[in-house]
């Protein structure tokens, strides 16, 4: 086919980049585990009465891909399938702390950093205090970034603050939601774009300068947890917040990374609490890289039994862009390749390569019938550091020449004498 037709918002991983995710995933995931969240598994798609029940997704609901001809459709996210689960497997033993990492889908347009098809690794607990939760959930998050070598800040909210301070304006309570979702735009569309917005819901000037303060308030967290006090009487939902900042502080995270942000609401309906998200430091990078929140409804929703909950998503795709990987120079999990002289050398070649990798180091083998300059030619494309040469000499005198990739170094050694210089490339 001339053009090879190919959807919008999805993409292919070359080998490097593969590679490069595969490692970043592994680092997060040892992270979770360090904290002792178990893992459990979930499908890749939902039934649409589960994703489209009231108070769930909500607004965003367009964005779900629903199959055809049947009522089900592909993953939102991983926080509903988590409700879903812990309403049909009420055995658990409580507090339930949870790691899933896999790919959602979103129907949206595309556009820089923002795909329809991506990877998100969620940490959730259900159950437990709520301070003490919310400082874990927010903790592991900002951990597992930290251990990719990426600077980040958080920003904090809580939708009961927002809540009572849309009451204060005045705002209906049928209103609130949408006004939140207005708010929750304000990275992409600046200040402008949310009054617009507000106008649009039909909200008066005064309102509107209220809200507009608001979200442009600026100070230390303990000004805008004292206004919250003073102002609006939110004494046990500041009490909250406070105890989360102090436990955070105990988790030693970079100094100063966590503020207060009036702005912050996230515009899943589903969320009753505390919300966050992961900034990082580029400032071309405008867009979160994690966010999350407490659901203290959402299980209740689909069971009956009302649990606490609090969860935070990594976006995968977008730590790898913020980690350049595409430029990412390594393209194999081999740092060894044995080039043979002929083909009937190759059986040698196999030998030895199984003893490599007896000692836990990755192998690869030429299995083409090519001469030794396209085999090295290979080699040095996949920026493999050993290569070993094996002809009839090597074969007949049980030895190997290794040349070195990098340096351009050729000796002539025995096997054993190999085994002791690949042992360490693991």
């Amino acid at each position: 086919m001339e053009d090879i037709p190919f959807p919008r918002g999805v993409r292919d991983l070359m080998p490097n980049e593969a590679l490069f995710r595969n490692e970043v995933l592994k680092r997060i995931e040892k992270t979770f585990q360090s904290f002792g969240f178990l893992t459990i598994d979930t499908p890749v798609f939902e039934s649409t009465k589960v994703l489209n029940a009231k108070g769930v997704i909500g607004e965003e609901a367009k964005l779900i891909y629903e199959m055809k001809y049947e009522d089900i459709a592909l993953r939102y996210d991983h926080t509903v399938s988590l409700a879903r689960y812990m309403a049909m497997h009420q055995s658990l033993p409580m507090p339930f702390r949870r790691y899933s990492i896999g790919k959602v889908w979103r129907r949206e347009e595309p556009q820089k950093l923002r795909y329809r098809e991506f990877t998100q690794a969620d940490v959730d607990i259900v159950g437990g205090r709520p301070s003490a939760t919310d400082a874990e959930t927010i903790a592991v998050g900002a951990i597992a970034i930290a251990s990719l070598g990426i600077d980040y800040s958080i920003k904090i909210s809580s939708r009961k603050f927002m809540d009572k301070m849309l009451e204060s304006f005045g705002i209906p309570a049928e209103q609130r939601a949408g006004v939140m979702r207005a708010i929750d735009k304000l990275d992409k569309v600046g200040r402008d774009g949310v009054i617009e917005s507000l106008q649009k819901l039909g909200l008066s000037r005064d309102m509107i300068a209220k809200i507009d303060s608001l979200i442009a308030f600026e100070g230390t967290n303990d000004d805008k947890l004292s206004y919250l006090e003073k102002t609006l009487n939110l004494g046990p939902e500041v009490k909250e917040m406070r105890e989360t900042i102090e436990l955070l502080d105990m988790y030693k995270l970079k100094q100063s990374a966590v503020s207060i942000d009036f702005s912050l609401v996230r515009g899943i309906d589903y969320y009753t609490g505390i919300v966050f998200e992961y900034k990082v430091s580029d400032p071309g990078i405008k867009s979160s890289v994690g966010s999350g929140g407490r659901y203290d409804n959402l299980i209740g929703t689909f069971s009956g039994r009302q649990l606490p909950a609090v969860g935070s998503s990594l976006g995968i795709d977008r730590l790898l862009d913020v980690l350049s990987f595409s430029s990412s120079a390594k393209h194999s999990y081999a740092n060894v390749f044995i080039a043979t002289i002929g083909d009937k050398n190759y059986a040698y070649a196999l030998q030895l390569a199984n003893r490599i990798r007896d000692q836990g180091v990755a192998v690869d083998v030429n299995i083409a019938s090519r001469n030794i300059s396209n085999q090295l030619a290979y080699a040095n494309s996949l920026k493999f550091k050993y290569a070993v040469i094996v002809g009839d000499n090597e074969e007949r005198t049980k030895s190997v020449r290794i040349r070195n990739l990098i340096d351009g170094s050729e000796n002539t050694m025995s096997i054993e004498e190999m085994l002791a210089i690949l042992k360490f490339e693991k």
